[in-house]
């Protein structure tokens, strides 16, 4: 399963900005993978534009795919409520 940058995840994340305090907010704007994931994940890219990745690596891929991608709405979502307060 991939997550995408959808409304409805942002939905759901919003109240948990709302209640978190502006320590927790500023510490998840810091929030990126690993070096190691990162190399992985261009890796991976690198086979797959290629097309020489296997099934098992495409799923490894989406799944840091996915998990980029709720980092990144976490840190809109804590970036967007710092800006209100």
């Amino acid at each position: 399963m991939t997550i995408t940058a959808s409304p409805v995840l942002q939905r759901m994340l919003q109240p948990l900005t709302q209640t978190l305090r502006n320590e927790v907010l500023s510490a998840f704007l810091s929030l990126k993978p690993a070096a190691k994931e990162e190399d992985r994940y261009h890796q991976l890219a690198e086979k797959n534009a290629e097309d020489t990745i296997t099934p098992e690596e495409r799923q490894e891929l989406e799944s840091i795919v996915s998990a980029n991608t709720v980092l990144s709405l976490l840190r809109k979502e804590a970036r967007e409520e710092l800006s209100h307060r």
